[in-house]
């Protein structure tokens, strides 16, 4: 039977009213739980069938991910060997060329030899392929490879591996890559960092205990250990080490003999110029004319006098050493050897910026006490080599840092409004300490102000967000809101003064909680006029002293409603009933706890909820003076009227003056139903 029904239900013109119509036709009850019976089982069924599809299919997609891993390590597998293939072909290639050449042009060889710059492409043609962001090292003239291989990095306090590397030694430098495990085509490393052999050093290390075939490498100004895969290969790596470091220093060596023979020349040169043959001694080969460009003593060992400032951290001297450099090589031809010169500059200034950077980073062991005066040396740096944009970024992550720490240092001493006013005080004195610095660190930096704003911006999120939690969520009291909101909005004034307002933007975060507190206290004025209405038997009040009477006054009149004053009667009585005074004092404290929230956008909301409350007391009257059981008390219940809707609504109408706004038409309206309520009375 459920073979036919399912195939009843899935014919695609089914009709689920017909057949439901068609089964209760009958109306008989039992036919119908038959049915229900047999729609559960069918139900049942299908879902069973559904959850054997699902895992079969799930099965056959883990094999087909399977099939497909496989596939394509086997892809990756044929890849490298068509790259190795295809580098054996080329190799061949240019060996077959360079026999040629030697062959049939001979003594030539020399004449059409290749540049520098061709020379080093073809040396170092492929790391590009095989090292990711390593496309600066290649591009300096002279540049070779002398070694490569494998290495695993060892941690220098506990001698764990940390990381697979592959070191390549060229002949000035050694550059590190690591491994790429997820590679795709021909790379398979991704460069870590190049570091010359003027500032490197090779100790080796004792095999103890797990610890073997290691040496130590100081890296100006880091340690790092590497281990070597057996013994052979650490001693060639230690050997081929210490020889190019050799012949760098050899060759630097003849570099700087070289200069110093230039300057004697240029010397001899200058005394003989107005002589004759002036004009053919004093010329030189392209070479001398590239070492006169790096003669000057100072720029020789201005390498060396970088890694010290760097080292001693000061920062402002290498600053200056960078910037003398920079005008010293401004004007000079992109020689091989001012290239291999700017090259080691570069590299200094990359050291010297990520010192700096360093300075502005946020790290749990870093004080963020120093607050921005303290980063403005930093800063200030920073835009001096140009790098204005990620100065103006570390600035202001350093700014949130110390922020979100003074914030944290805030303690929550059980009153709300203590602790918005210290938490005001702390968030907006920042901000603003913040503005007037960022102002003095980026003079001229037009470009950085926006990205402040934005921050100031995010910021003000952060702050409104636990401002919301404390305040919103604590379940306070509508003045106790009305107070810390108050705060904020003063404390985000005074912002103006330096140029920075964002009171538009703190009352749009605010409005959506805002409404709902008002929403939430209208309708607990609501509730409570409802509630009181049930209790009220419109009898005068009655204080039974005069004393106890001349107090309540006193008290009504602190709140605004002195007025009731008027009303005592018999030194105790007061014309008006304890349902309407109660009313009219929480009424006054609404209003004006919504006024001193006011905003152009909230307006309308406002008036609309004053409005509400007076139509629910207002509702009260008519009903009490409609009910037969109050005949007698029409009068009365007027007077409670006349004081509710044209006392009470004076004296709110003094509100909105007081404070500045038009008394809207809405509350104007509500004075009129006291003509209706007298309407009602006389009938």
């Amino acid at each position: 039977m459920s073979e036919g029904l399912a195939r009843i239900l899935s014919k695609q013109d089914f009709n689920p009213e017909n057949f439901v119509a068609k089964l209760t036709f009958h109306g008989d009850q039992n036919e119908l739980l038959d049915m229900k019976q047999k729609v559960q089982i069918l139900n049942d069924e299908t879902a069973q069938a559904l959850k054997k599809n699902v895992y079969k299919n799930y099965t056959q997609f883990i094999e087909t991910a399977r099939e497909i891993s496989i596939l394509e390590g086997e892809m990756y597998q044929l890849s490298h060997m068509l790259t190795e293939q295809k580098g054996l072909m080329s190799s061949m290639m240019e060996m077959s060329l360079v026999s040629d050449k030697a062959v049939v042009e001979g003594p030539k060889e020399e004449e059409e030899q290749e540049s520098p710059e061709e020379e080093t492409r073809k040396n170092l043609a492929f790391l590009l392929e095989k090292v990711d962001g390593c496309s600066s090292v290649t591009e300096v003239p002279g540049r070779q490879l002398i070694h490569d291989g494998d290495l695993m990095e060892l941690d220098t306090e506990t001698f764990t591996s940390i990381q697979r590397v592959h070191a390549f030694l060229l002949n000035d430098s050694l550059m590190i890559a690591t491994w790429i495990p997820n590679r795709r085509g021909n790379v398979r490393y991704r460069f870590q960092g190049l570091y010359e052999l003027d500032s490197l050093a090779i100790v080796n290390v004792k095999d103890v205990g797990p610890v073997k075939n290691a040496f130590k490498m100081l890296m100006f100004p880091e340690t790092r250990i590497y281990q070597a895969d057996s013994t052979k290969a650490k001693r060639q790596w230690l050997d081929i080490l210490e020889d190019t470091k050799k012949k760098k220093v050899a060759k630097d060596k003849q570099r700087k003999e070289a200069a110093l023979r230039l300057v004697e020349q240029q010397a001899v040169a200058a005394e003989v110029a107005t002589s004759p043959a002036a004009e053919t001694s004093t010329s030189f080969t392209l070479e001398e004319e590239d070492i006169d460009y790096l003669s000057a003593d100072w720029l020789l060992e201005l390498p060396e006098d970088l890694d010290m400032c760097i080292a001693q951290r000061d920062f402002e001297g290498a600053v200056d050493l960078v910037e003398r450099a920079n005008a010293h090589l401004k004007d000079c031809p992109r020689t091989p050897s001012v290239k291999e010169f700017r090259a080691r500059i570069d590299h200094r200034v990359k050291q010297l910026t990520e010192g700096l950077m360093s300075e502005l980073q946020v790290s749990p062991e870093r004080s963020l006490r120093g607050g921005p005066r303290a980063a403005r040396r930093a800063v200030t740096q920073l835009i001096r080599l140009g790098k204005s944009a990620q100065a103006c970024e570390l600035f202001l992550k350093n700014r949130s840092a110390i922020i979100k720490y003074n914030i944290r240092q805030l303690k929550f001493e059980g009153a709300t409004a203590l602790y918005i006013r210290c938490l005001c005080g702390v968030f907006f004195t920042s901000l603003s300490e913040t503005a007037r610095e960022f102002m003095k660190a980026f003079p001229n930096h037009y470009g950085c102000f926006s990205a402040f704003v934005v921050w100031s911006k995010q910021e003000l999120e952060a702050f409104v967000a636990t401002f919301c939690r404390q305040v919103f969520e604590s379940k306070s009291s509508l003045t106790t809101i009305t107070e810390c909101v108050q705060m904020s909005k003063n404390h985000c004034e005074e912002l103006s003064a330096i140029g920075l307002d964002l009171g538009f933007s703190l009352a749009a975060m605010l409005d959506t909680p805002l409404r709902r507190v008002i929403e939430e206290s209208r309708d607990q004025l609501v509730e409570g006029v409802k509630y009181r209405a049930g209790d009220d038997k419109w009898r005068p009040m009655n204080h039974l002293n005069k004393i106890d009477c001349d107090k309540f006054v006193n008290d009504m009149s602190e709140i605004g409603l002195g007025v009731i004053k008027s009303l005592v009667y018999d030194e105790c009585f007061i014309g008006l009933t304890m349902n309407t005074t109660n009313f009219a004092k929480s009424v006054l404290l609404f209003s004006e706890d919504l006024l001193k929230l006011y905003a152009v956008d909230l307006e309308e909301f406002i008036a609309d909820a004053i409005t509400t409350v007076f139509s629910s007391q207002i509702a009260h009257f008519e009903r009490s003076l409609k009910s037969p059981n109050y005949k007698q008390d029409h009068k009365f219940i007027l007077k409670n009227g006349q004081f509710v809707l044209e006392s009470l609504m004076s004296l709110i109408e003094v509100q909105y003056k007081q404070h500045g706004i038009p008394f809207p038409a809405q509350l104007q309206e509500v004075n009129n139903h006291y003509r209706k309520l007298k309407t009602l009375a006389n009938t």
